[in-house]
């Protein structure tokens, strides 16, 4: 063992001392050596992590990029300075996935979980300028890294705020087909059947109601229907997804494109993200449930930046989810009764009113009176009928694809991916 020691950290330390040397195309697989040796050989990485790191960061990643190009390629097709820079994500986030966590230290983790979290959050750049084709990569690139660190253990997933669950769930909204296809199928789906992820990032799933490709959405459904509706914290205990229903509307009342200005339009753009979980989780069983749920949001508050315009914007999620649970349930003639069991919230998004605040809670209805009447009015056709959004129509806009699927690249295959047999092969694995 000492002597394959001696052998990763010799090897590591060639291949540190030649970065600022290596011919651009010889980067990539050096790189991607160094990702590993990050990873399974962290005592031998370790003491060249700091040079390492701001290496990648400062001469990699923020270097100049070449403009314009296709939105998607393959990844081999990227060119040497593109992969270069997927893998210098790759380092970052093997290196924290390789430490014991009595070696973690506070500078370390935050250089890498604020590159990953600027990437996700700014679509994949670092700097201006940089091409439409490497943003795609390394914002899927970012966005699986983050999943694998939150399921590597609690002080991961505690160093993961709530801004970032709802920032990666905006990739399944990509305006990249690949991007969204493969993080929410390949990534997001997989950690969440094997339960290696908390549930607070289950609503993404549900953030496809306005994907173009209806495959994607079908696999949703599949997913939810036969893999993860049967999973309860505990038995007895409502489903991860009849549990769902309330982090849902926090993460719509957060979303983007809310707009408090124009508050029917919003509604009705909104609509469709609930009647799509509607679609995929209520049954004749757990309507009450769910309408129980959407009503208690309104004895509680948001926590977080905001909170008093989220929470109002809760309030009115809470009515339009049970208007549209009671829509359904005439349709389908299902019988809504009281819930005779206590419903508890999430304690790390919401926090419960106080008696005096539940008094000045307005008795007056905070769904738009408006959006009622045209419901009402609607043939059934119409009701089903989803208006494409300005911000879906850049999110959720099919990608132009160049030839096949994207194909699976086994340069950087993850071992612990779950296959789903719908799932499309993909070329970014980790």
């Amino acid at each position: 063992m000492d002597g394959a020691q001696s052998l990763c950290a010799a090897l590591t330390g060639d291949a540190v001392d030649g970065l600022d040397n290596r011919h651009a195309e010889l980067r990539a697989p050096s790189f991607a050596a160094l990702s590993r040796f990050a990873q399974y050989a962290p005592q031998a990485f370790s003491t060249y992590a700091d040079r390492v790191s701001r290496f990648l960061v400062q001469s990699v990643l923020l270097a100049g990029d070449a403009a314009g190009g296709d939105e998607w390629v393959a990844r081999e097709a990227l060119g040497d300075a593109g992969v270069a820079k997927v893998y210098a994500v790759k380092i970052l986030a093997a290196w924290l996935l390789g430490l014991e966590r009595q070696a973690l230290t506070r500078d370390g983790v935050q250089l890498v979980l604020g590159t990953l979290r600027q990437l996700v959050r700014n679509g994949g750049a670092m700097q201006d300028g940089a091409s439409a084709c490497e943003r795609q990569h390394l914002l899927l690139t970012a966005a699986a890294c983050m999943l694998k660190l939150a399921a590597a253990g609690a002080h991961f997933e505690k160093a993961l705020n709530t801004v970032d669950v709802l920032s990666l769930g905006l990739v399944v909204q990509s305006p990249c087909y690949e991007v969204r296809a493969v993080f929410l199928l390949g990534k997001l789906v997989p950690a969440l059947v094997a339960q290696r992820i908390h549930v607070r990032y289950l609503p993404a799933v549900f953030l496809v109601a306005y994907e173009p490709e209806a495959a994607v959405r079908e696999n949703v459904r599949h997913a939810v229907a036969l893999r993860l509706a049967p999973l309860r914290p505990t038995p007895g205990s409502p489903s991860v997804v009849e549990e769902c229903i309330c982090r849902l509307l926090f993460v719509l009342a957060n979303h983007p494109d809310w707009d408090d200005a124009q508050m029917l339009a919003t509604v009705e753009l909104f609509a469709p993200y609930i009647e799509f979980y509607i679609a995929c989780v209520c049954l004749a069983q757990n309507v009450s449930l769910l309408f129980g749920y959407a009503g208690e949001l309104k004895a509680y508050r948001c926590k977080g930046p905001g909170d008093s315009a989220v929470t109002r914007r809760l309030w009115v999620l809470s009515e339009l989810a049970q208007y549209l649970l009671r829509e359904k349930s005439l349709a389908a003639n299902w019988p809504v009764n009281v819930y005779p069991g206590r419903l508890t919230l999430p304690a790390d998004i919401f926090e419960p009113l106080g008696e005096a605040e539940k008094s000045a809670v307005p008795r007056t209805p905070f769904l738009d009176p408006e959006f009622v009447s045209r419901r009402a009015k609607a043939p059934a056709a119409a009701k089903r009928a989803r208006v494409k959004p300005a911000a879906a129509k850049q999110k959720a806009a099919p990608a132009k694809r160049k030839g096949k699927e994207p194909a699976h690249d086994d340069m950087d295959e993850d071992e612990d991916d779950i296959e789903m047999s719908s799932v499309a092969e993909t070329d970014e694995d980790d």
